[in-house]
């Protein structure tokens, strides 16, 4: 079975994505776009989404770090009425993360993009009564069982809490929206310069997960070959 085979089973779809202006997010956007509505929400430079004149996407530019989330974005949300959120928005930190470099501000600002910003956007999309999957864009390294080398404080951190956020609604949201993080491997990105994958092919490995909906993914934290990953 081909990609664009499974891919056509997301069909109709109103479809939130975080940082869909680079890497995995921008991958996942530009997979989607064909056949479903986007609303994208981007920090930075959003050329290369305007560059694919595509009225199907509606951008917003959104400063995940100040989570400002005035009515002008609330009502974009829920007029929107999206099916499908995926946070894939966040930031890795500085280079040096041991525990001496840590600092309070540092936190805050890390957390704000990977943890809070995702919170606050769900929020709101529940708000809409319209929502039927939650996918949160985590990693291996916000595992505390796999944790074998320490360092990165911001990071493993910021993704830890992100995955026992997610835990913790999947279970408030009683099976009534499948709602689940993925570690999308290691990908090549700005995040990531030492990657092994191509963020499209992640971005088609995700894609797939989301097409079949399985409600057993509900509160879990999977791969993209959807095996469970420790917490």
């Amino acid at each position: 079975k081909s990609f664009f085979e499974s891919n056509s089973e997301i069909y109709g779809k109103n479809i939130l994505i975080t940082g869909a202006n680079s890497g995995l997010g921008f991958s996942l956007l530009n997979l989607l776009r064909g056949n479903n509505n986007i609303l994208a929400l981007t920090k930075e430079n959003q050329s290369n989404i305007a560059d694919l004149n595509d009225h199907k996407i509606e951008l917003f530019n959104f400063n995940f770090e100040l989570n400002e989330f005035n009515n002008e974005l609330k009502e974009k949300i829920l007029n929107f009425k999206p099916n499908i959120v995926i946070n894939s928005a966040a930031v890795f930190g500085p280079e040096k993360q041991s525990i001496y470099d840590t600092n309070h501000e540092e936190f805050s600002k890390i957390f704000s993009i990977n943890v809070f910003s995702a919170i606050e956007i769900i929020k709101i999309c529940l708000k809409s009564n319209s929502l039927n999957q939650i996918i949160n864009i985590s990693s291996d390294m916000g595992s505390i069982n796999l944790n074998k080398e320490g360092n990165y404080y911001y990071y493993r951190l910021s993704k830890t809490l992100l995955n026992s956020f997610t835990k913790n609604l999947s279970i408030d949201l009683k099976n009534k929206i499948n709602t689940y993080c993925i570690h999308p491997g290691s990908m090549k990105t700005k995040l990531n310069s030492g990657g092994i994958l191509n963020s499209e092919y992640s971005a088609i490995k995700i894609i797939n997960i989301i097409a079949k909906n399985q409600i057993q993914n509900n509160g879990r934290f999977i791969d993209i070959n959807e095996n469970n990953l420790d917490w």
